[in-house]
């Protein structure tokens, strides 16, 4: 033990000199796009909760009753203790969302990715995942020991090239993102469709920032794409725009079957709490009732790209490139003494020399807090 704890700390120091050492902020209270940290208050530009839902009354108030109802936790996985009323409608519910047979939910996306990929893939089959493409999908088509491929982020014609060179593969299963977490940028569905029904592969999409916020009804990144295919696998989040936590996929009956019967994080781990899944059946209830939310997102990412106009606003994810490591902590580190908590992004979450400030746009900043942002950041 002596030994391991002290390889930790040589490489703890070396993650340190290299600007690369993460620590924990902890937050003590927040209030809209505020939070207090130390006594202090800052404006949070670093939240996932992009409709301002986690926040939301009716979601306290409908988890506070699963909660007397059912208790906090779920007790065990699904299929060793039974599946509650609670989670049996939330899945009817996403099912409907998403206009499908069936679905599936999970304790978050990481597990769905890692168990559903899991489920599909085997070493008889190739993957081909979007070089900027989320470490929980990388992971998990890694894991699967399928033939793994990278292709160039957002280069159709090199995932075509690709495909044409797999071989006698049972099965090809394309992988991206719908809107990019650490970009803002969107995925070409229509060109990777046409070229997965070209090459008889699946392509499957992981959502989880554009569900419930892009396209005409919040139907995620497809809607706003204008494609619709029996050849899409759509993952969602339930922790970021719905302001819950968890993940979940929507699709045909005979899939979300063999996901029950094949997916291992899904059948070996503790089921999503009962107060956080009655939640997320409240969340998809304001979604139809309360429209304001999306329309007011829509509002002060305008408001953003008026005063942001060097920073190629184009959804509710903004990277602020700043390139060097060293340089993206300083700037970071100027904008929390003046309030505004916008963290560094570094390597590996985002390849080497790009190193960012990620900023969330969500419902509930204010255009003072917008105007602040811009005067801070052109300081």
């Amino acid at each position: 033990m002596e030994r391991l704890l002290r390889d930790l700390s040589n490489e703890l120091d070396t993650l340190e000199s290299s600007h690369l050492r993460r620590r924990l902020t902890r937050v003590t209270a927040v209030r809209e796009a505020v939070v207090e940290v130390d006594g202090r208050e800052l404006v949070c530009w670093c939240s996932n909760d992009y409709l301002g839902f986690a926040s939301h009354p009716a979601l306290a108030a409908a988890a506070a009753a699963a909660a007397r109802q059912w208790g906090v936790g779920s007790r065990a996985s699904r299929l060793l203790a039974g599946t509650t009323e609670v989670h049996a409608q939330l899945e009817q519910s996403l099912a409907a969302w998403c206009g499908a047979e069936s679905a599936i939910v999970y304790p978050s996306g990481y597990l769905a990715n890692l168990g559903a990929l899991g489920a599909l893939l085997s070493p008889q089959d190739a993957v081909f995942v979007d070089r900027l493409a989320h470490a929980s999908l990388l992971d998990a088509a890694r894991a699967t020991r399928a033939t793994f491929r990278v292709f160039r982020h957002n280069d159709a014609p090199h995932l075509a090239e690709l495909l044409a060179r797999a071989g006698q593969a049972r099965r090809r299963i394309i992988v991206t993102e719908g809107l990019f977490s650490m970009d803002g940028d969107r995925a070409p569905l229509a060109e990777l469709l046409e070229i997965a029904d070209r090459h008889d592969a699946v392509l499957y999409l992981d959502d989880a920032h554009g569900m419930f916020v892009e396209g005409a009804t919040g139907r995620g990144s497809a809607e706003a794409a204008g494609v619709a295919s029996d050849r899409l696998i759509v993952m969602g989040a339930l922790g970021k725009a719905l302001g819950c936590q968890g993940g979940f996929l929507a699709g045909a009956r005979a899939l979300i079957d063999a996901l029950h019967n094949h997916s291992r994080t899904f059948i070996y781990t503790t089921a999503l709490a009962v107060p956080v899944a009655a939640a997320a059946i409240e969340a998809l209830r304001l979604l139809e009732t309360e429209p304001q939310w999306r329309r007011q997102l829509g509002a002060r990412i305008a408001a953003l790209q008026t005063a942001l106009p060097q920073a190629h606003v184009g959804s509710h994810i903004v990277p602020i490139i700043v390139g060097d490591t060293a340089e993206a902590l300083r700037r970071s580190q100027r904008l929390w003494e003046q309030g505004i908590w916008a963290p560094a992004i570094r390597p590996p979450t985002v390849p080497d020399g790009t190193a960012r400030l990620r900023l969330s746009v969500t419902a509930r900043h204010t255009d003072e807090q917008i105007l602040a942002l811009a005067r801070a950041l052109a300081s």
